[in-house]
């Protein structure tokens, strides 16, 4: 780890225990460094509860970011609102991990990877931010900060995921009691299945493997929305499950 992303470690470290934000210090040079940040915040926090992953289209390459020790939450969760720099709310398909695979460097095929799935759950994602002026931050420092991960809420299970037609499903976002999304789809990826496998293989590969209890969390249908101390969020699959939080 070089002097300056052990730098911006410790100063993201300190971000989270003060709640004084950060302003980037510098331009991130490349995906590596990346990376770097996450694994040293995510080593002195302990081990991570999964990973969340995302994708804009069908067949972009995913980004990755650790979801740290703690932050899986069952529903209903509650969040102290008035804590946080601000409140993202995202509603997405996750999925638990129920096998470990070891780190090594050889590929983990699609067929391995959902070998190590169990079921799929409604997941609420709780977004917050470590660093200044997050709306003017480079992409590559919002990812550099778990891609502004505070929690991932985890909401009633999914069964039969694997024969889902995941275009069609119907997601609902309710917001004290006024529904604010109701439509199909919405996905970037549209399957959320691929981003799951890259993760899993990208986990084996390159950030010391995978464990059952974990989860992984595929991208939000209902786009980031941002709302006051106070709010009670609801999310919704129709006909699935749903999962809530409040603020």
């Amino acid at each position: 780890m070089s002097a300056d992303v052990s730098k911006v470690v410790q100063q993201l470290l300190e971000a989270r225990r003060s709640g004084l934000q950060l302003k980037p210090p510098f331009g991130l040079p490349d995906r590596a460094a990346v990376y770097a940040i996450q694994d040293g915040v995510a080593q002195a926090t302990g081990p991570v509860s999964g990973w969340k992953v995302g994708a804009r289209t069908p067949t972009a390459e995913p980004n990755p970011a650790p979801l740290l020790a703690g932050a899986l939450v069952k529903s209903p969760a509650a969040f102290d609102g008035k804590a946080m720099h601000m409140i993202g709310v995202e509603i997405e398909i996750s999925f638990h991990i129920v096998k470990n695979i070891a780190a090594r460097s050889e590929p983990v095929g699609r067929d391995e990877a959902l070998a190590a799935v169990g079921d799929a759950f409604v997941g609420l994602e709780v977004v917050d931010t470590r660093l200044a002026d997050f709306k003017s931050a480079d992409p590559e420092w919002l990812l550099a900060d778990n891609q502004m991960n505070h929690a991932l809420v985890i909401g009633e299970s999914i069964k039969g995921w694997k024969g889902l037609d995941w275009a069609g499903l119907q997601v609902k976002l309710t917001i004290d009691g006024k529904v604010e999304v109701d439509q199909k789809g919405g996905l970037g990826s549209v399957d959320p299945v691929r981003p799951l496998a890259w993760m899993i293989d990208h986990a084996v590969r390159r950030r010391g493997g995978i464990r059952a209890g974990q989860a992984i969390t595929t991208g939000s249908w209902t786009g980031l929305r941002y709302y006051p101390p106070g709010t009670r969020a609801r999310g919704e699959f129709v006909g699935l499950g749903s999962v809530e939080a409040s603020f």
